[in-house]
């Protein structure tokens, strides 16, 4: 996976249109729409915007990995802060896993 692939998922997982990408963004809907369909490169502030626009890294969005699925906004709030890693956001992630597991079943107030 590439950028083009990467934004591709992340519409798809957000539910967002080109044109909500672009006014998130502060680009047009014509240049997302460009981006994505031409084999040409964006440049670094534009790349910037967009991965701002989804509460991530630049980097993240040009890695090769598939990124991962937050499952909720969690991960993004958390990354949108800026204060954590992506190591802290893992442990954070372990966290909850871990509190998931171990609450008992049924009823929440034990009875």
């Amino acid at each position: 996976m590439g950028f083009k692939e990467n934004v591709e998922v992340l519409l798809s997982r957000s539910h967002w249109s080109q044109r909500h990408l672009g006014a998130a963004a502060g680009i047009s809907s014509g240049r997302v729409s460009q981006i994505l369909s031409n084999p040409t490169s964006p440049t670094l502030a534009t790349v910037t915007k967009i991965a701002a626009a989804f509460g991530l890294e630049a980097a993240d969005l040009v890695r090769d990995e598939m990124l991962s699925a937050p499952g909720d906004e969690l991960e993004v709030a958390l990354r949108h802060q800026g204060d954590l890693n992506s190591e802290d956001i893992q442990a954070v992630h372990a966290f909850i896993a871990y509190i998931r597991g171990a609450r008992p079943k049924g009823n929440r107030r034990g009875k």
